[in-house]
């Protein structure tokens, strides 16, 4: 149990005796708020429960927060409980209670910070499926790496999670994308088969038509009777193949790769729009298929099927894949990483999800917000079918994957990011995924460099009792309850600000602090504090899907 938890027991515990007593009448409380306060002079830990009961009880908060203070049990591990205007109860914790928590993280290694409060729910997370007609555009970089860091999140957090791609391998785009091929591996045998319009360029184009022509073993002879649909399964393998590597390298592995296609052949389609016809839900108009999206959260009507037999739209499959998601394999809970043109096809899916009698609270879509690339102050422009194309693998190349990951991860989703390319590839402290790497070697360093014996069961660790060692285990202590945050808003950036800031107490302590001495009872006790200071900078890098090098 984290100590918010351990502190909001306790004061749980005294308003019950209040309330036996009279001395506070009986009133419900949703939940009692246990925070780390702004000022370090405040405590360790705060509530403001003390104001909220007087809001209610039309009574002032500080003689509140004082009754309650005197109904809260002794306990060991608080040193001191003070108050401060207006009604906050504050919570200074003691040498004891760092101690213990000292050994706790050491003990419980790579599991310290965890929690439970998941129990095993079935969650899955789709993220970045673009179609698969070419390689990962940079634009998708932010998406794919906040999404997998979400999905370490969960998982820390005690949920079951499916981290899934959806591949588009049906549609117009697909149609463009391969008779593009087509066109360039006819062109290279002399013969004419017509470039789409609107269709795809580009030396991607040029590679993956020699692969194919290479693979197919396909020649002047015999490639005007090349089945398209061979084409059509070789050209989205090849560059599924190239994706899956390069999101592999940006550090992201997928649980599931699903195929837009097999709605379709598993005939969901067909289930789908048998329900929305039994609830009189489609109407025909103009030729094509129309869902009554404006019966629900839109104001708009959506086609679902196009006229002239030109096949199911987006958003049908759309519909269908979450039909899957919910009742063929019953997941608790989706959640959607969306880019922010997707922005107007949030209300429709939730349209979608009440026509089928899905409760939308089941669903989270994120959208993620554009990001800038700056290269020497000037800003760079993409695009893919133009063939002036920055690909995930470029980025990697210039910046790495540590740096790529902590830059976007740095941000609220929320939130335009600007990525300053110059200052990525500077490999100093002004770096800060640098400056935290260095952190965690230099830690590794002192272990390595201690050659003695040790045994935390024997190490006196109430002589950490500095206030630069102290700061420390208080922002130890504090790690469970940030992935808790994390968590709850399904961001990120606390965990880059968390990393920083331990990098940044270690520094001070480091400056103030010898770490090995003639002191063989005191280098013990600092020895054990670097031991778990280093359980927790891994735990937090790990979740980032960052590297923890021994040494730089």
């Amino acid at each position: 149990m984290n100590t918010t938890k351990k502190i909001s027991k306790l004061l749980e515990n005294a308003l019950k005796e209040t309330q036996k007593s009279k001395s506070i009448p009986e009133i419900e409380v949703d939940k009692i708020i246990v925070e780390k306060p702004r000022n370090k002079k405040f405590g360790n830990w705060s509530t403001n429960i003390a104001m909220i009961l007087a809001k209610k009880l039309k009574k002032n908060p500080l003689d509140i927060a004082k009754i309650i203070t005197e109904n809260i049990e002794k306990n060991d591990d608080i040193e001191i409980i003070s108050l401060v205007k207006p009604g906050f109860i504050n919570f200074s914790m003691s040498k004891k209670f760092r101690a213990n928590l000292v050994k706790k993280i050491i003990e419980e290694n790579d599991s310290y910070g965890s929690n439970i409060e998941g129990k095993g729910e079935k969650i899955q997370l789709e993220f970045v499926s673009v179609n698969p007609t070419g390689p990962v555009h940079v634009g998708h970089a932010r998406g794919a790496i906040v999404g997998s860091c979400i999905a370490n999140i969960l998982s820390f957090s005690g949920y079951e999670v499916s981290k899934e791609y959806y591949v588009n391998d049906a549609g117009n785009q697909i149609k463009l994308y391969i008779d593009s091929i087509k066109s360039k591996i006819y062109s290279n045998f002399e013969k004419i088969f017509p470039f789409p319009d609107d269709g795809y360029k580009g030396e991607h184009i040029e590679e993956i038509s020699e692969q194919i022509i290479s693979s197919l073993k396909i020649n002047a002879n015999n490639v005007e009777v090349l089945e398209d649909e061979i084409l059509r399964k070789e050209s989205i393998e090849i560059t599924l193949s190239k994706i899956k590597k390069d999101l592999l390298e940006l550090g992201i592995e997928y649980d599931n790769w699903f195929y837009e296609s097999s709605l379709f052949s598993n005939k969901v389609d067909n289930i789908v729009e048998s329900i929305l016809m039994k609830k009189n839900l489609v109407f025909e108009k103009d030729g094509a298929t129309w869902f009554k999206a404006s019966e629900f959260l839109t104001e708009n009507d959506v086609v679902i099927k196009r006229s002239k037999n030109e096949g199911h739209t987006y958003f049908f499959s759309d519909m269908a894949y979450h039909y899957d998601k919910f009742f063929i394999r019953k997941y608790d809970n989706v959640i959607n990483i969306f880019g922010a043109d997707h922005h107007s096809h949030v209300d429709r899916l939730n349209s979608a999800l009440q026509a089928l009698d899905i409760k939308t609270d089941k669903l989270k879509i994120l959208l993620t917000q554009i990001v800038h690339f700056k290269n020497e102050n000037e800003i760079q422009k993409f695009s893919k079918r133009s063939g002036n194309i920055y690909t995930v693998r470029d980025l990697l190349e210039i910046v790495g994957k540590d740096v790529c990951r902590f830059n976007f991860l740095s941000r609220s989703m929320d939130s335009q990011q600007e990525f300053d390319l110059q200052l990525a590839t500077n490999e100093s402290s002004e770096n800060p995924v640098y400056y935290v790497q260095y952190a965690y070697a230099r830690l590794c360093s002192i272990i390595n460099s201690f050659n003695d014996n040790f045994n935390i069961d024997k190490v006196d660790l109430n002589l950490l009792t500095s206030d630069y060692e102290k700061e420390i285990i208080d922002y130890l202590d504090y790690f469970p309850e940030m992935i808790l945050e994390c968590k709850a808003k399904l961001q990120t950036q606390n965990l880059t600000q968390y990393s920083i800031d331990l990098a940044k107490s270690l520094q001070v302590f480091y400056e103030n602090c010898r770490v090995i001495s003639d002191n063989k009872k005191l280098t013990l006790s600092r020895i054990s504090l670097i031991i778990a200071c280093k359980v927790v900078l891994k735990n937090t890098l790990d979740i980032m899907g960052i590297s923890t090098p021994e040494s730089m």
